[in-house]
């Protein structure tokens, strides 16, 4: 299989959305495209695709994130999925190697990835790479005010 990592494309938004639905974010097309052409026009953002055969099988999304605390940016990967038929090839791995490039030209000081424990598979893949467990993290959900 010859793989190629490139930068994502508005035409990608069609095998995105289905990838999404795979990760278990079901997206429309249209919701994809949106949301890849907010993403491709932020400076401080980026969305990677592994293509083989001329099709896109994997993808993966990352931002850089500005903190008062320090001079340099972090970089979060927001996104991750690959076809669950081309998985355990080395898409996965080509694509956060691809990411961690890139946070490195940057000037990043910390790559980070956030996955539910529950993705067993996911938790285990990115052991793999070297990213280590840093269980306290919080969140909390927001109520946007309805239109």
């Amino acid at each position: 299989m010859s793989l190629v990592i490139r930068p994502a494309k508005a035409g990608d938004a069609d095998a995105i959305a289905v990838l999404l639905g795979e990760l278990g974010y079901p997206s429309r097309a249209a919701e994809a495209r949106d949301r890849l052409e907010r993403l491709l026009a932020d400076a401080d953002a980026g969305v990677l695709v592994a293509e083989a055969g001329g099709r896109a099988i994997g993808v993966a999304a990352y931002d850089l994130v500005w903190t008062l605390h320090r001079s340099a940016p972090q970089c979060r990967i927001t996104t991750a999925v690959i076809d669950s038929g081309q998985r355990r090839r080395g898409v996965g791995r080509a694509l956060i190697d691809a990411i961690e490039s890139l946070a490195r030209e940057r000037g990043c000081f910390r790559l980070e990835v956030t996955t539910r424990p529950s993705r067993t598979d996911a938790v285990a893949f990115y052991a793999s790479l070297g990213f280590e467990d840093r269980p306290h993290r919080f969140a909390k959900a927001l109520r946007l005010p309805s239109p």
